[in-house]
């Protein structure tokens, strides 16, 4: 009985709406806040909204009767309207949710989100054009703005990408008894691990590597100023790695927030009298090191003393620690980026397969060793990509 009652009254307001429909056609087009318009198949106006007369600087829609696109638009926009709408009467397919631009007589520019579809009669003959329109030029300039916003950032990104390649190493040494090699690839464009070969008084192999906590742009610009630093603190350089870093993190630490650096640094000695030479090493929080023996072609981890990380109140660089070296030996330091590569599986690359490699490579140029280490890893990472920025730095002595 419920059901009967409601199907009733429903039928009962159903039948009012429907005889009401023009009375309810002109509600809409007197509220709605679309610019509505109905054009006959020459594209001139025969029903408009309220707000399409308001746009148009009409008060009542009526007087846009009989008007088009030309009492509008420059001759270009009107022209193009008239041929999109003629090619809708023929082809009968619609246009939804375009935004198109505006060019009005007088000059002012503005966007449209529109819709057009042909308009048929109860025969199914095509009458005209329906179309419903609504004003987006404060989303479309905001967009436009974001695009040319990203299209700088973009031109920034590559412009610091050219400079850190420039930069990072930089000048490589060129020495008769070290032989000196290198790999540097960031994550992305840009990255926070720097290598680098201080210029010193004494002209000895001095060289820094550091890995700044973070990737991309605002890492890279850490970078930067570490270059910077560390050609400073270099000038006046006491032979003491320890005090270098040292003195590179108090001037770091003004500037870094909310962030830290791990770093390694050091020099060899090369005596003058026989084939001895001599490495001296510290860290902040960095003692990734390893030596790979000529004579038995057996790699050693190297047990560096504990230190904190640069950036951190309080942080001090490890004791300088002092290595001798044999002819044919090679020093090896990379940052974290190598060993704690993941695979499609979460498993590292690992200290254990770093240390393969570098024995697997013991009879090859050190350059060519470093390039195929980092080949195993890109192959042991392929279906996961480069998760972290890498720097591998390997030094021999002759």
């Amino acid at each position: 009985m419920m059901s009967n009652d409601i199907d009733a009254g429903f039928q009962k307001n159903a039948d009012r709406i429907r005889s009401s429909f023009k009375r309810l056609f002109e509600a809409l087009m007197q509220q709605t806040a679309d610019r509505i318009y109905i054009k006959d198949t020459q594209s001139r106006f025969v029903f408009v909204s309220d707000a399409l007369a308001r746009t148009h600087g009409h008060k009542d829609r009526s007087e846009l009767e009989g008007m088009s696109d030309f009492d509008f638009f420059d001759e270009a926009t009107a022209e193009a309207f008239y041929a999109e709408e003629q090619q809708i009467l023929n082809t009968r397919q619609p246009i939804i949710n375009r935004t198109v631009k505006e060019t009005w007589k007088h000059g002012r520019t503005t966007w449209a989100s529109e819709s057009k579809v042909p308009l048929y009669s109860d025969s199914k003959e095509i009458i005209g054009i329906l179309g419903i329109s609504r004003d987006v030029t404060e989303e479309h300039l905001r967009k436009e703005q974001l695009r040319q916003a990203n299209k700088t950032m973009l031109a920034d990104y590559a412009s610091a990408e050219k400079v850190q390649q420039v930069m990072i190493p930089g000048r490589i040494p060129e020495l008769p008894d070290i032989n000196i090699g290198y790999v540097w690839k960031p994550m992305s464009a840009v990255g926070g691990d720097i290598i680098n070969f201080p210029r010193n008084p004494e002209n000895k192999m001095l060289f820094f590597l550091g890995d700044v906590c973070g990737h991309g742009v605002q890492a890279a610009f850490y970078t930067v100023l570490l270059k910077y630093i560390t050609a400073q603190v270099a000038v006046s350089y006491n032979d003491s790695p320890t005090d270098l870093l040292n003195t590179v993190n108090s001037h770091i630490s003004r500037h870094i927030k909310g962030g830290f650096i791990t770093s390694i640094a050091g020099h060899i000695e090369c005596s003058s009298d026989n084939d001895r030479r001599t490495l001296f090493v510290a860290h902040a929080g960095h003692p990734q090191m390893h030596i790979l023996r000529a004579e038995t072609q057996q790699i050693e981890a190297v047990q560096l003393p504990t230190a904190l990380v640069m950036g951190l109140p309080g942080g001090t660089a490890s004791e300088t620690v002092s290595i001798d070296l044999q002819p044919g030996d090679r020093i090896y330091t990379y940052t974290d980026g190598v060993i704690e590569a993941e695979n499609q599986h979460g498993q590292e690359f690992g200290i254990a397969q770093l240390e393969q490699a570098l024995v697997d490579s013991a009879e090859l140029p050190v350059q060519i060793g470093l390039d195929l280490l980092f080949s195993k890893v890109s192959e042991f990472t392929k279906h996961s990509g480069q998760q972290d920025d890498i720097a591998l730095l390997g030094l021999e002595v002759k």
